[in-house]
């Protein structure tokens, strides 16, 4: 009897303890974890104000740039103001940032395979349009004197530009090597309340 309740003993103990899953010659392998959990339950929420003061908004402009743009839309980019409460005297301005966006010559690429030994860019132009039908612009990269030069102006209270608004990106593919295929890059922009001019 003393041996069996000492098999019997060893067998639990054997049970009890953690065990290891082993991967001989392998290059991965997966663990499940499984967490059950119980939520406290919540206290109930105290009786709503009535009549609630709706909260103050502080921001005091809001500016609109489009996330992505691909080949059906980076010929003409708005920038617009949804909202615009700056003090008087004063302007929302756009522009881009020279440092990120730029490599130390002032180009702006588009790279496919980027880091890559397979790597191909391709060169791509920011044009700013200076008209309303959007036929005469300027392109702002490249040259040091365009640098910081705003692509839109918005003055205190207006969310119409003043000022600029719409951009272009100009991919130069003539005379390019670049193999067909994906092309991104990232145009970076500052935006800043400055004293109006």
């Amino acid at each position: 009897m003393k041996k069996t309740f000492t098999v019997f003993l060893l067998i639990i103990a054997m049970l009890a303890m953690p065990f290891s899953v082993y991967a001989a010659d392998e290059t991965s392998r997966s663990m499940s974890v499984v967490f059950e959990y119980t939520a406290p339950e919540p206290e109930p929420d105290p009786e709503p104000d009535p009549d609630p003061e709706p909260p103050a908004d502080p921001t005091t402009y809001i500016i609109e740039i489009p996330a992505t743009v691909t080949n059906g839309n980076m010929e003409h980019i708005p920038i617009t103001a949804s909202k615009n409460t700056i003090d008087e005297g004063k302007m929302v301005t756009v522009s881009v940032d020279w440092d990120k966006s730029y490599d130390s010559e002032g180009y702006f690429y588009l790279f496919k395979n980027k880091g890559l030994i397979s790597e191909e860019l391709i060169l791509c132009r920011v044009l700013l349009y200076l008209d309303d039908n959007l036929t005469e612009g300027v392109y702002v990269d490249y040259f040091e004197t365009t640098r910081d030069r705003p692509l839109v102006k918005f003055l205190a209270g207006d969310t119409t530009p003043s000022y600029g608004g719409v951009i272009g990106l100009r991919p130069i593919t003539q005379y390019s090597s670049a193999s067909s295929g994906t092309y991104t890059g990232t145009l970076y922009f500052n935006i800043q309340v400055v004293d109006a001019d």
